[in-house]
Parts: C-alpha cells; structure tokens; sequence
C-alpha cells in the first residue's frame, strides 16, 4: 500500500509538472531607444495582425533545465506598437498615421552540447496614410535574428526587441510614394494582392524545368529542362529527375535545386527527404508535405518556430524528423510548418 501511495504521489507531482510547464509564460516588451526624432510625419500606428499564430510570440527555454515557456506580452502588440510611436516622437511631430501589416514575430531557442541558439523572425510591412484617405507602401523588413551564448533567452528578445524599434524609428521621419495606392480593406488582404506579382501565382500553367532557386521558380525562369523523372512508388514524390543530352539521358543531382514542374505540376525539393514532393495550390498559396527536422515532438512548438524554414538548414539541426504541411513564404520561398501530419 505504501509503494502505490509512493507511485501516486509520483504520477500527481509529475503531471502538476507537465501542468506548469504548458501554463508558464515569458512576457515581451519592445524597447524604446534613447533619442527621440527631430521629424516625425506620424502620430498614431495601426497594427494588423495577420500572423498564422496570434496567441503568442514563439516559445523560449527558462530555467535550468530548459522549460519551455509561451512568448505571450502582458500589453497587447497595438498598444506598444503605439507607446513606441509616442517615445520616438519630439515636439515636431505631424498628425499622420501609419499602418504595421505584421506576418511574423516569433522567438525560438534550440539547445546545443555547450551553448544555446535564439532566434527571432521579423516579417512586416508598413503604410503610410494619404490625404485622400488612401495608403501607400512605406516600408518592409523579412529579418532573422540567430544570438548564442549559455543563456540567450534575455540576450535574444533584447536584440528581438531593438530589432523592431529601429524598423519603426526609421521610417517615420520618411513620407512614402504615390505610385501604389491601397484602400483599407486592401491592407488586410496584401499578400493577395502582392502575390499577383508573380508569375508563380498568377500564371494558369506552369514552365516545366529545373529551378535553381526560389526566386527563378517565383518569375516562372527554368535553368534547364527535364525529360523523365523517377517517382517513389506510387508517391507524388520524385526521387530522380533526369536531363537528355546528345541523345542521351543522364541522372541531374537533386540537391542545389529549389524545385522543379514536370507536366506542369510543381514539385519542391526537401533536403530532410531528399527528394521532390508535389505542391498543390490551394487558396491563393502552394502547399507541400514534406519532414523537417527538429527537437519539438508537436506542432505547438513547430508552429511557434515557423521561421526556422526561412533561414535554411536550421531546423535540421534536431534528431527527430517529422512530416509536416509546408506552406511555401511567398515572400522569400521559405518553407512555413502548418500542422504536423499523422502517418
């Protein structure tokens, strides 16, 4: 009776554990600088938040061993967006107003044997408003940060934290263009409408061919063309793609390649894989399935940590290796975890 009192102590003290860590938190504030500006032609900011996750701001390790805690700000995004805005600001100031359309903030941390890696994705854009009540396009950042030492949580959200201030600081005391002008509701739809740009997206078939890169796939430019393929099995997977020279077919090496269409379906290269998995457009954005790498074992924190795709080979860093719906970044072709996929 003793040693089952003993084991169910054990099994409540674990699961309040498991509880804690889920409920634990790390607050997030951005920095102000020092130095107000001279000129400032915008007095007021207005977030639109359209990150996949809006719940918090990634997840970062705390304490000794490495809990994992939830990025979640005490004050809501909008109002430190416009706090920010009213330190920055001197006395000659204009009543303008300015918008933040925000695609990604997420902080993320791995551990290594003898130091540890943070990380923070900054995605945004910004616009200015007009006289006529109409907005134009003032600004965008697509910026990683990767800080190491033996403990960077602190370190990281600091340099996260600057990171945004500085974007803000610099472009207030610039007007923006006229050349493109967007209505409100046009804003909140901006990766429709920016994503029209490319011929990835708005053409009605695709060029067959290899691409070396993101950008050639995204203006439709193959480096060579293919004339047969391998698939696996009965897959939509293409482990061997093949090139026909005097005559003759020969094997192309799959790696260096960002992706390729073959009869006009689009297949991307996945370096965890080694292979081509086949892309379906879907909503106005491509999507894959494909393993990516990493020491999360769900897709809480492989959502949180979206932006390791975007830097390349990161998220191979981990043991396990995990399928996961990929959504390709049509700003910069990185590869974003949607959810994982049960086998």
């Amino acid at each position: 009776m003793k040693s089952f009192k003993r084991i169910s102590l054990l099994i409540t003290l674990c699961l309040a554990s498991v509880s804690f860590s889920q409920k634990r938190t790390e607050d997030f504030s951005i920095s102000f600088p020092d130095k107000k500006l001279e000129k400032s032609y915008y007095k007021t900011i207005t977030l639109i938040d359209n990150r996949i996750d809006t719940t918090s701001l990634g997840i970062v390790q705390k304490g000794a061993f490495n809990t994992k805690a939830r990025v979640v700000p005490t004050t809501h995004l909008s109002d430190q967006f416009q706090k920010l805005l009213d330190h920055i600001n001197g006395d000659n100031t204009e009543d303008g107003n300015i918008v933040i359309y925000l695609k990604q903030l997420y902080f993320a941390e791995t551990t290594g044997a003898f130091s540890e890696h943070g990380y923070c994705y900054f995605q945004a854009f910004l616009f200015a408003k007009n006289d006529d009540g109409t907005y134009s396009y003032l600004d965008k950042i697509d910026q990683v940060i990767d800080h190491s030492s033996m403990d960077v949580t602190k370190a990281t959200m600091k340099k996260g934290s600057e990171m945004v201030s500085d974007f803000i600081s610099r472009n207030i005391s610039k007007k923006a263009g006229t050349i493109h002008q967007y209505s409100f509701a046009d804003l909140k739809n901006f990766d429709s409408i920016e994503k029209q740009k490319f011929s990835l997206y708005n053409s009605q078939e695709l060029k067959d061919g290899v691409y070396k890169d993101y950008e050639a796939f995204r203006d439709q430019q193959p480096e060579k063309a293919i004339t047969n393929v391998k698939f696996y099995g009965k897959a939509p997977k293409i482990i061997k793609i093949y090139e026909t020279i005097d005559g003759k077919e020969k094997e192309l090496k799959k790696d260096g390649h960002y992706a390729i269409v073959y009869k006009g379906e689009p297949y991307i290269y996945t370096s965890a894989d080694d292979l081509f998995a086949k892309a379906e457009k879907r909503d106005g954005d491509y999507y894959f399935t494909g393993k990516v790498k990493s020491t999360a074992k769900t897709g809480n924190v492989m959502l949180a940590s979206a932006f390791f795709g975007i830097i390349g080979g990161l998220i191979a860093s981990g043991p396990v290796s995990t399928p996961f719906e990929l959504k390709i970044d049509y700003l910069n072709g990185g590869f974003i975890p949607i959810r994982e996929v049960k086998n």
